[in-house]
């Protein structure tokens, strides 16, 4: 068939396509694309009709529209509030009358962080404190009566102005109010962790009994207060919802998160609180930080952390929005290609549909966001199509273990308030090299842990874990000997080396071609240490050396090994999650990863490419995955083995038409994939 005849009858398609959903969409409250609106552009009558000659330019690019309560970052006044949701009130029809639905977004409840203090809230309540006293003046305490009071009236106000919807912005937390970190330890919210525990407890006392005694007195602790901060939130959410719903009874509320660890990531009780027990629809806003493309692979990190967002969520939550924000919205900062792009990365990871944080927040006319209104309209399509082939069925591949007390595992030795790094991220370096990551026990296909993350799990999770197949890095390993659960791993001991190593890979059939390649990871540069592992079984086998610069053995620094439960365990003493960009290293940890899973990788990317890639099914139950080029360069071919029945699957771009793909024996061989452009390919 000819191209451009191919190409019209797709544009008509899609087009056709985009009208109907367009209209469902609207209907059902599901909304594909909202944009958020600041107030700037509604506050006065002419910015407002600007603000709706610009979605008028775009007729159909939108399906609803939020109307932020304030411009800075902490609680306003309540009578400015009243007087805002009164104004609010006027304008919503006018959104309904061009054809989108209006609604609420409630910047700040109890307050984000310290910003235009003078024109903000001054009641003389107990704002959020750290474990040192120390305190932001811009949030309160959520556990004061006085804020919840307050908070009770914000909400009955946005709910008098008729909106179709409210959200609760993401200053509903914990962490990372500045210029404080971890919060609250005021003087209210101690005596109720003490009457809570039955002990006496104060901010001199506090840390000694998350720091001090047994390793599992002390996880025991942390959960305890992880368990008082989910409560916190949920205690003010149900106090919302009561206000809202005897007002506006089903009236669907919305909530903004990122990471919630801090918090407990109670998602689940949070969203069901939030429905309230006349079970009205609860809509979710999972978001992060990225806000320019200085560093694209961010993208990718974002929407991992998107992706883990969305799979604690309740299976009834099913308007799902990410927040994709260009703050401070100044265009050049990043591209309007980035911004579909990463749009259509979050819809892979798992979300319905995009909040668009991206328009002026300043009284100025918007001629400057024309182009990046027109690329978000001709991208449409692309993520009807997405929604429709992926809804909310789960990620499948490599799992970065993780669950809702994660953070508890930070620092077990040390003084956990002091904060530090999350034993999550590395792992998933591994999916820029066409590894399909997952964000869920239940899709997983191998288990990636890190460091201390081992002591996020009870005993009988970790021998689930171990059951089947896992990569683990040297301190995860030092995490289950000081378990006792060592004899899972295949290695008794480990020693360290500290400078100028390199790992050489072995004569391991795993390796394949490659055995007696090498990498050298450069230890003076990027120090890290390198361990030689003392394997404790004869079954245990090496998957690589260590050697110094005179090429002396140092020992094994890969180890591979099949355990009493079943399961395939490798662990990594040679720089685990890092530079493993080269071919021999990205083909062995495919390879590796092949093995560990015992076959059960749905897909993965067999040439060697930079792509990142998301394992879904079509709710037929058929493959479905999606593919980001992360390079600057393009790709092509592209060499796909994926274990799915079909002989014959479609490739879908974001711009242009479909392209029917054969499959032979499992592997599937893609045309060119141009930089930093995403595709799917579902099964035909």
């Amino acid at each position: 068939m000819p191209h451009d005849i191919r190409r019209r009858d797709f544009l008509a398609a899609t087009a056709a396509a985009h009208t109907i959903s367009r209209a469902t969409a609207a209907k059902s409250g599901n909304s594909l694309v909202s944009f958020r609106i600041g107030t700037a552009l509604w506050l006065t009558d002419e910015r407002f009709q600007d603000l709706m000659h610009y979605f008028g330019r775009f007729p159909g690019m939108a399906d609803e529209l939020a109307f932020f309560t304030s411009e800075t970052h902490p609680p306003l006044p309540l009578e400015l509030i009243e007087q805002r949701a009164e104004r609010l009130a006027k304008l919503m029809p006018q959104v309904r009358k061009a054809g989108m639905r209006a609604g609420i977004n409630v910047l700040a409840t109890m307050g984000h962080h310290e910003e235009n203090l003078p024109n903000s809230l001054a009641a003389p309540w107990q704002r959020v404190m750290d474990i040192h006293g120390r305190v932001s003046r811009g949030s309160f305490c959520p556990a004061q009566p006085e804020l919840i009071d307050y908070a009770r009236k914000v909400y009955a106000a946005m709910a008098k102005a008729s909106p179709d919807f409210i959200w609760l912005d993401d200053d509903i937390r914990l962490a990372g109010h500045m210029p404080v970190m971890l919060t609250c330890f005021c003087d209210r919210c101690l005596a109720n962790f003490s009457r809570e525990t039955g002990r006496e407890l104060t901010r001199e006392t506090l840390p000694a009994v998350f720091d001090s005694g047994p390793i599992e007195e002390r996880m025991k602790w942390r959960a305890r207060w992880l368990e008082h901060n989910r409560t916190m939130i949920d205690n003010l959410f149900r106090e919302i919802e009561q206000a809202v719903h005897a007002l506006r009874p089903g009236l669907p509320l919305g909530f903004m998160t990122g990471d919630r660890f801090w918090e407990g990531y109670g998602f689940t009780r949070w969203a069901r609180t939030l429905s309230g027990p006349g079970r009205a629809p609860v809509m979710w806003r999972p978001g992060g930080g990225f806000y320019s493309d200085e560093r694209p692979i961010d993208l990718v990190g974002k929407a991992h952390d998107v992706g883990r967002q969305v799979a604690a969520l309740p299976p009834e939550v099913t308007v799902i929005q990410s927040e994709l924000e260009n703050f401070p919205y100044q265009r050049l900062r990043k591209a309007a290609h980035t911004t579909v792009v990463e749009a259509s990365a979050h819809m892979a990871a798992g979300t319905t549909g995009t909040a668009f944080n991206v328009l002026n927040m300043r009284p100025d006319p918007l001629d400057e966001y024309l182009p990046l209104g027109a690329r978000i309209n001709a991208a449409r399509p692309f993520h009807e199509l997405l929604r429709r082939e992926l809804g909310r069925s789960r990620t499948e591949g490599l799992w970065a273990a993780w669950n809702s007390e994660l953070i508890k595992a930070v620092n077990p030795e040390g003084k956990w308030l002091d904060g530090g790094r999350l034993p999550l991220a590395e792992p998933y370096t591994l999916g820029e090299i066409g590894i399909p990551i997952c964000y869920d026990f239940a899709g997983r296909a191998a288990t990636a842990l890190s460091r201390t993350a081992p002591l996020a799990f009870t005993h009988e999770q970790l021998r689930e874990i171990f059951s089947g197949g896992v990569l683990m890095d040297v301190e995860a390993w030092q995490t289950m000997e000081r378990l006792g659960l060592a004899g899972w791993t295949g290695v008794r001991a480990v020693k360290g080396y500290d400078v100028d190593v390199h790992e050489e890979l072995s004569n391991h059939p795993l390796n394949g071609r490659f055995a007696g390649w090498s990498r050298d990871c450069r230890q003076s540069f990027w120090k890290e240490r390198a361990w030689a592992l003392e394997p404790a079984s004869e079954k245990t086998t090496a998957l690589a050396l260590l050697r110094d610069y005179g090429e002396k053995e140092l020992g094994t620094g890969m180890t591979a090994f099949e355990n009493e439960l079943g399961g395939r365990v490798v662990v990594m003493g040679y720089y685990p999650w890092t530079q493993v960009h080269s071919l021999a290293k990205s083909s062995q940890m495919k390879a590796i990863v092949e093995w560990a899973s015992n076959g059960r990788v749905p897909a993965m990317v067999e040439s060697y490419s930079r792509i990142s890639m998301w394992c879904r099914s079509t709710p037929s139950g058929k493959r479905a995955i999606v593919l980001l080029n992360t390079s600057l360069d393009p790709a092509e071919p592209v060499e796909l083995r994926v274990k799915a029945p079909g002989k014959a699957y479609v490739l879908h771009s974001m711009s242009g038409p479909s392209s029917p793909i054969k499959a032979q024996a499992g592997r599937v061989r893609l045309p060119r994939l141009e930089s930093w452009n995403i595709y799917l390919l579902v099964e035909a």
